[in-house]
């Protein structure tokens, strides 16, 4: 049974870093407690939230290169000061060159949008001793194709090109500048008695176990696009106590956030008043974990979650509930039918003060076809009450909800991709080095709005070549309703209101399909 269950988590792994090239276990980044004998090792810990504390320990987890020699064994009990390491600061890095592009119907080629959103992440990583660490991670983001002021306009959702499509791109800049720089990450970890884990700081902390929808995962105000194969939010600034069991197991987090749950920049947090705190409790039951979680600020209701996932023989099960009243902006209704073209703009915001379900549903399955191969396959299907069954509202979204006005966007969460319908469903099949292409990956993805009646297609491929330099490159098609959420069309106002303002060209026909290549080196 355990290693049918090791078999079982190995798959999911897989499957989550190929869908979205997660961040790396918790554990990697900070440590955990020193294991037992294996005569008294308990049952292993699931998966809950390590699935994306964080950028890595070095180029090994921040991404994917080899893999350096594990840090020094912990200092043993009674010993008041560890051992000190000669070589304690590392630097290091990441370069990715990316260009992508994408087809729009009724749209001549010359006026298809392309963009090339570049990142640069330096890292500096210090380990002076085995229970302290320090870690800062800044992003330089540079894409010639815009002005040099502005990355993109609020206009319109992140997406291939920047026009009026939902992203299936490389994934947008993170800073408002063009060229501009972000800090990602800016955390101390330590270790108090060897029994508690405390990490503060600018750091990535996730809920949740879903693979493509993750709405437990409260700590990140920005929803992750699942075709991204590079996320690119910044991390959130908290502390974290993390608190093991480990006869049985378990794990408690304690969390305190001193910035917006929500994200908004104008609603400060500088008033003791306004810090936030929640927490999260993983319990493990037989081969299954549960995962309970809940957060509050002044100024939000109270959010909750609850997570279970397990092996059932070679499959990987899990479900994900996030209970909320209401979302973090407003949920717009029609008062009636529309009479005139005027009126498709005319929108009310709803009343929700009842707890609103956002639930994931999902699975993976591995298949051993050969002495060194298998393939993975996943699904998922996601019921968000906080969405729309139709997509009437998407120009009104898009036009700057709640004011319709076409010159500046009042609320930028009113357009959130792969978050705007009420059903959605997702397949995925994963190829990690099939046959002799063991420097290959190859990834196959299907997301269908089932509420709007649209879907997007995409086949990825990476390839290392020379040792260190990654090739990858994706083409992705867009096809069900014209004017559902991946066959988008701009209203013809909003686009002028969007080139005016940053002298991009955004079509108004619907995308036909996108395609991009990125080199990636570590450095």
């Amino acid at each position: 049974m355990r290693a049918r269950l090791k078999v079982v988590v190995l798959a999911a792994v897989l499957f989550a870093r190929a869908a979205a090239q997660d961040r790396p276990s918790e554990d990697d980044l900070f440590g955990k407690p020193p294991e037992k004998p294996a005569a008294e090792k308990p049952a292993a810990a699931a998966q809950g939230e390590p699935a994306a504390g964080g950028h890595g320990d070095t180029e090994a987890e921040l991404f994917g290169q080899k893999k350096p020699a594990e840090p020094a064994p912990a200092a043993p009990p009674g010993t008041l000061i560890p051992r000190e390491r000669e070589d304690w600061l590392k630097v290091g890095g990441e370069l990715q060159l990316r260009a992508q592009a994408s087809a729009y119907q009724d749209t001549a080629p010359k006026n298809w949008p392309y963009g090339s959103p570049n990142l640069l992440d330096v890292y500096l990583d210090s380990r002076p001793n085995d229970r302290v660490r320090g870690f800062v991670l800044g992003r330089l983001n540079y894409d010639p194709t815009l002005p040099t002021t502005h990355a993109g306009s609020s206009l319109v959702p992140s997406g291939s090109g920047g026009g009026g499509s939902t992203s299936t791109g490389f994934g947008g800049t993170s800073s408002s500048d063009n060229p501009g720089g972000v800090l990602d990450q800016l955390w101390v970890n330590f270790d108090p008695w060897h029994r508690i884990f405390v990490t503060a700081g600018r750091q990535h902390v996730k809920w949740g176990v879903g693979h493509f929808w993750n709405p437990t995962d409260y700590l990140h105000p920005v929803k992750r696009d699942p075709l991204a194969t590079f996320d690119v939010r910044t991390g959130t600034t908290l502390v974290k106590v993390h608190v093991p069991w480990e006869k049985r197991g378990w794990n408690v987090y304690g969390i305190g956030l001193f910035e917006d749950l929500a994200g908004d920049t104008t609603n400060l947090t500088s008033r003791l008043g306004r810090i936030g705190g929640g927490g999260r409790a993983e319990v493990v039951l037989g081969p299954a974990e549960l995962g309970l979680d809940a957060i509050a600020q002044q100024g939000h209701r109270p959010r909750y979650g609850i997570d279970l996932s397990g092996g059932v023989l070679n499959f990987d099960l899990y479900t994900e509930v996030a209970l909320r009243s209401g979302g973090d902006g407003q949920h717009w209704v029609r008062p009636g039918a529309p009479v005139s073209s005027e009126e498709l703009l005319n929108w009310v915001p709803e009343d929700r003060r009842q707890l609103t379900p956002q639930v994931v549903v999902g699975g993976t399955w591995m298949f051993k076809y050969s002495d060194e191969d298998y393939l993975t396959v996943g699904g998922e299907y996601f019921y968000n009450d906080l969405g729309y069954d139709h997509k009437d509202v998407y120009p009104f979204l898009l036009a700057g909800a709640p004011n319709p006005g076409l010159t500046a966007q009042q609320d930028p969460r009113a357009f959130q991709p792969f978050y705007l319908g009420r059903h959605y469903a997702a397949v995925n099949l994963s190829l990690p080095k099939p046959g002799r292409f063991n420097d290959t990956n190859l990834l196959f993805t299907v997301i269908g709005n089932l509420s709007d009646r649209s879907y997007v297609a995409r086949f990825d491929a990476s390839v290392l070549v020379l040792t260190y330099l990654t090739v990858e490159t994706f083409v992705a098609g867009h096809f069900g309703n014209k004017g559902g959420e991946f066959r988008l069309t701009l209203p013809s106002e909003v686009a002028a209101a969007a080139q005016a303002e940053t002298g991009a060209t955004f079509p108004t026909g619907a995308p036909l399909f996108d395609v991009g290549v990125a080199l990636r080196v570590a450095l």
